[in-house]
């Protein structure tokens, strides 16, 4: 009979040790720390608005008639600048609009029938649409629109100086390296027409196109 008793009383406690520790896994619920959140490249997101600086080179082509004679002439120098804009994206497409405003240097002479002719543009800016296809880490894409800058025609006798308008058509890469920085590389052709005048009492007409190369770095809103 004793013995009888304690077995019972044995496998009662075992149950009610099992039936315990089936109620703590039941309630156990592992913590893990969560995960770093790193920028995903093969994604990567252009949309927003953004503000930026730009530098690089350009090659400058003026072509000038001085009176009735004619030559061209051809300056290299620096440029730098802002830039600024908003770009939407859908899926993969790309779109928005930019503009700068920049700054360059160097000049050129040419000797147009005896008279040493000076042919000069300071500073441009431009108003541009840009439309782009991001691939996993970079996007590339085409921009053009409205161009403005001065142009200065002087000779021993005066100068004159106008804002000339024209346009602009160029193309990109641009690659994201954090969440809100990017960076790029841009050619723009820009070409301001032609602007006509007196210096001296002797008419002038002269031609301005430039090629720019530069590079940038942007920083988006999020």
């Amino acid at each position: 009979m004793k013995t009888r008793m304690f077995a019972r009383l044995a496998l009662a406690a075992a149950v009610l040790a099992a039936a315990g520790h089936a109620r703590a896994a039941d309630t156990y619920i592992p913590v893990t720390p969560p995960a770093p959140v790193a920028y995903d490249f093969s994604t990567p997101d252009f949309s927003g608005p953004y503000v930026g600086v730009t530098a690089g080179g350009r090659w400058s082509n003026f072509d000038t008639v001085f009176g009735t004679a004619g030559a061209g002439s051809e300056e290299t120098g620096f440029t730098g600048g802002v830039i600024g804009g908003i770009a939407f994206q859908s899926d993969r497409l790309v779109y928005g609009i930019e503009g700068d405003v920049n700054f360059a240097t160097g000049d050129s002479t040419s000797v147009v029938a005896g008279v040493p002719v000076t042919s000069d543009n300071d500073w441009f800016s431009t108003l541009r649409g840009r439309v782009g296809y991001a691939f996993d880490s970079a996007m590339v894409y085409g921009t053009g629109g409205l161009a403005v800058g001065d142009v200065e025609v002087s000779t021993p006798a005066g100068s004159d100086s106008s804002t000339e308008f024209g346009w602009t058509l160029g193309a990109g890469v641009e690659m994201p390296l954090t969440d809100n920085f990017t960076a790029r590389a841009e050619y723009l052709y820009t070409d301001l027409g032609s602007k006509s005048g007196e210096i001296g009492g002797t008419p002038f007409k002269s031609e301005f196109d430039s090629h720019t190369v530069r590079a940038g770095v942007t920083y988006t809103f999020r």
